[in-house]
């Protein structure tokens, strides 16, 4: 089952610590419509592997921040589907699996190099008067002062990191649409950073009903082109949202462009391609190894250029790859989006 309760805090950094204790976490000190809150973020795990894995992706672009923005700020409680601001690391096409970075943990304290990663972006926010910060995960609330910045009444944030794909202990916190992260707007300087957490025993391959792990992230990796583990086999390299007009290669129409990046061809039949909309292109013929193909798109398959995400899934329906593209990228018209 998904966790008690899931939500977007909107408000303003006003201080952080890291906690060294039994249980680490990096503490952030928000205000949002004249409530104090407490984001308390894992900076490792309590099983081995300890170590957490994150990206920080500065200058990061995706459809769901024109949504963000015009959210007010305080506590918004969301549904667990898509079609609103709810985060799914994997059906969201947020970032690429394989930029995340693995940080050493061990000693006492363990977690001090990932609270330093922390420290600084979030200490950036902390001086900067204009930035929102968007916290994603569990709200909670506790009828005392606060044990780390003494307010009064202790609320604020928890499990802000992935929360699907979990290991059999933790199968009863899985859920699609529900993972936490911390995004950051810099209005002014109309740029967003995303801090993505994850914990290296959850997968890349969840069911799309209960975010239960199809595939284990743990064990030997097979060969690049085994279908237990397809991430980035092929890859969407290119997408046309706003074609020209009746010219073009395929006569004006939208499209999308892989590459198979593994040593060995690749069967596409029976693959497809998915949008926002969950509508499928099916895909068909052999892939070689280096080989792109530009692949023209009909009416029933929309990329639409007020933004929107692409998803190559395999015949057994496990993700392959995904992109995901803003309005202001897919306004020059004739350009193809570039990944």
């Amino acid at each position: 089952m998904p966790l008690k309760s899931y939500a977007v805090l909107k408000g303003r950094a006003k201080d952080k610590l890291t906690s060294a204790q039994h249980h680490p976490h990096f503490h952030i000190w928000l205000t949002a419509d004249g409530c104090d809150y407490r984001a308390a973020v894992n900076v490792r795990s309590l099983r081995d592997p300890s170590a957490m894995q994150y990206l920080l992706k500065f200058r990061w672009r995706h459809p769901i921040t024109a949504d963000l923005s015009r959210l007010e700020p305080g506590l918004h409680v969301l549904e667990n589907h898509d079609g609103g601001v709810a985060l799914d690391f994997i059906r969201l096409n947020l970032f690429h699996p394989d930029q995340f970075l693995t940080l050493p943990c061990d000693g006492p304290g363990c977690g001090g190099d990932i609270s330093a990663v922390m420290d600084g972006v979030v200490g950036g926010a902390v001086i900067d008067p204009d930035c929102w910060v968007y916290v994603f995960g569990e709200p909670w609330e506790a009828n005392g002062t606060d044990r780390v910045f003494r307010f009064f009444p202790s609320r604020g944030m928890h499990e802000i990191h992935m929360n699907q794909g979990n290991d059999p202990l933790h199968w009863s916190q899985d859920g699609a649409w529900q993972d936490g992260a911390i995004l950051f707007e810099h209005p002014r300087q109309q740029r967003w950073t995303g801090l993505f957490l994850k914990f290296q025993s959850q997968s890349w391959q969840t069911n799309d009903a209960t975010g239960h792990a199809m595939v284990s992230p743990v064990g030997p990796v097979p060969e690049p082109h085994s279908v237990h583990r397809p991430e980035g086999m092929v890859r969407i390299v290119a997408v046309m949202v706003h074609p020209l007009s009746g010219s073009g290669r395929h006569g004006g129409q939208e499209s999308v462009t892989l590459l198979n990046v593994c040593p060995a061809p690749v069967d596409l039949t029976g693959w497809v391609l998915q949008n926002r909309a969950r509508q499928s292109w099916r895909l068909r013929g052999k892939l070689l190894p280096g080989e792109t193909r530009e692949v023209p798109l009909g009416a029933s398959f929309l990329l639409g250029n007020a933004g929107g995400i692409v998803t190559l899934l395999n015949r057994e329906g496990l993700k392959v790859h995904g992109v995901s593209y803003t309005a202001e990228q897919s306004a020059r018209e004739g350009w193809r989006i570039a990944f």
